[in-house]
């Protein structure tokens, strides 16, 4: 099978790796003048699409639209992003950008506990390709599949995407609070477990599966990623009062969705509420001073 991939970065090198251990054979898509070492590649975008079975898409969330421009994929191609999160600048669902920037209309997502290095020195991992085409899913793990990675299907595409966007805003969140003075496990499993009950929450209002967010896309890319992650390091310069911009602009995006189907996230409105300019501190005395609940609502 002839795998295209957008994204020359190291995700899009890792993949191209993935399908060569599945026995297929990538072709990345690159800019610049520095190939990807060793592996198939083109800098000509638009080259790949025609010849490949698949389009796997490598890039940040904020470059998929630029990505599907260069690349000019038709009605006939199958497109799976693989890459976390929301466009920054519309707050729109990666795989709608895809069919928004392109005629394409079978699309896909591919998300779960696979870290970079990892994949990349050998390491065994598995992700989980969400679609409600069928013949995306298939060619997807076929493409993928393999003694090194293995690959779930699922028709629940919001509830992967959702996955997507959310682990990012979750890592932060818990990088900030086990960063405070004084946190300890006790606070680690209040974080996370109320972490996972709020992303539940905003699954049901989407109509996503909240079992999507127990399984590789969300627990699964959570665990593997917890403390090594971009954002847990922005998480924790929060606590230390360092703003850098990190998932804040995800943050409030993943809020504005919760705001638009009336859902109260408290963890994830307290992380924008620090990125706001209040104290961590603050923030967390404001959540633990909150009235009693039940525990599921």
């Amino acid at each position: 099978m002839k795998v295209g991939i957008l994204g020359g970065g190291r995700w899009g090198q890792a993949l191209a790796r993935l399908v060569i251990a599945a026995g297929g054979d990538p072709l990345i898509a690159y800019e610049g003048k520095r190939p990807p070492h060793v592996l198939p590649s083109t800098n000509d975008p638009a080259l790949v699409p025609p010849t490949c079975d698949l389009l796997l898409v490598a890039t940040s969330a904020a470059e998929v639209r630029r990505a599907i421009c260069d690349a000019r994929p038709g009605p006939g191609n199958r497109v799976v992003v693989a890459g976390r999160g929301i466009e920054p600048a519309s707050g729109r669902w990666l795989t709608e950008v895809v069919t928004e920037a392109s005629p394409v209309l079978r699309v896909g997502a591919l998300a779960g506990a696979a870290p970079v290095e990892e994949i990349l020195n050998g390491g065994l991992c598995a992700g989980v390709v969400a679609s409600p085409f069928e013949e995306v899913r298939v060619l997807t793990t076929a493409a993928l599949h393999s003694s090194r990675y293995r690959v779930y299907e699922s028709a629940d595409l919001a509830g992967v995407q959702l996955a997507g966007a959310l682990v990012p805003v979750l890592q932060a969140t818990l990088g900030m609070a086990l960063s405070l003075q004084g946190a300890g496990v006790g606070l680690h499993a209040l974080v996370l477990t109320r972490g996972l009950e709020e992303a539940t929450r905003l699954a049901r209002a989407f109509g996503a599966d909240p079992l999507t967010l127990l399984g590789l896309a969300g627990v699964g890319d959570l665990v593997a990623t917890a403390t090594t992650s971009a954002a847990w390091a922005a998480g924790r310069d929060l606590a230390a009062g360092k703003r850098d911009q990190g998932p804040a602009s995800l943050a409030r995006a993943v809020h504005g969705l919760a705001l638009s189907k009336g859902v109260e996230l408290p963890l994830i409105a307290g992380l924008v509420a620090v990125y706001d300019g209040q104290s961590p501190l603050d923030v967390l005395a404001s959540l633990m001073s909150r009235k009693a609940q039940p525990e599921h609502r």
